[in-house]
């Protein structure tokens, strides 16, 4: 089921969308439309009957991507799920029960580029709950996470492609639970469209 999912979501994006050439100039940014899919889980420190395990949802979003040189500055405006599912001992076996975190999301992310068509990235995410306090929903309105990851640029073909691999590292108590602490931990496999200015003629 995951793996349909996220081969679904790969297709959508590498489809053709837009016609745009290419800008190779080492100065200068663009916009790009990203698609993905996140391998989310809570981290739990403390006392809780939940058990968490990881869960595979969809991330979206914008992003803005301006150059310089090998210097790299780029916002994004994303839609994602986190939380996970948690498990429950029962007697007779265990039941499991969906969290899902519903976030609307701005990473700011600087990157350097050691060699061409790899970036390195890291920055500060900052995201909004859009169901905290509801039933599995998280119980604080905001979070803030640390993102380290990779922006690969594809080539031939694909050369309005690229592809973002992040680590999503929360720092927020997000548990509704007082006697229990929930961190969001994510890794973010996402493939962006690039939309490059048009060449001058």
């Amino acid at each position: 089921m995951y793996t349909s999912r996220l081969l679904l979501l790969l297709f959508l994006v590498t489809s053709p969308l837009l016609l745009w050439a290419q800008s190779d100039k080492p100065v200068g940014g663009h916009f790009g439309i990203k698609l993905g899919a996140t391998f989310t889980q809570v981290a739990i420190t403390g006392t809780s009957v939940n058990i968490p395990k990881r869960a595979l949802e969809p991330n979206l979003g914008l992003m803005y991507r301006y150059r310089y040189h090998r210097l790299v500055f780029q916002p994004e405006a994303l839609l994602a799920v986190k939380g996970g599912t948690f498990q429950q001992e029962q007697v007779g076996g265990r039941s499991t029960t969906s969290h899902s975190y519903y976030y609307a999301s701005v990473p700011v992310l600087l990157g350097y580029i050691p060699t061409e068509g790899l970036t390195l990235q890291a920055g500060p995410e900052f995201s909004y709950a859009l169901n905290a306090g509801s039933t599995n929903g998280p119980g604080a309105q905001n979070d803030l996470s640390a993102v380290v990851g990779i922006h690969y640029d594809f080539l031939d073909m694909l050369s309005k492609v690229s592809l973002h691999i992040r680590y999503v590292h929360g720092f927020t108590n997000v548990s509704p639970e007082a006697t229990a602490a929930y961190y969001n931990r994510n890794l973010q496999v996402s493939l962006v469209y690039n939309l490059f200015p048009k060449k001058k003629k």
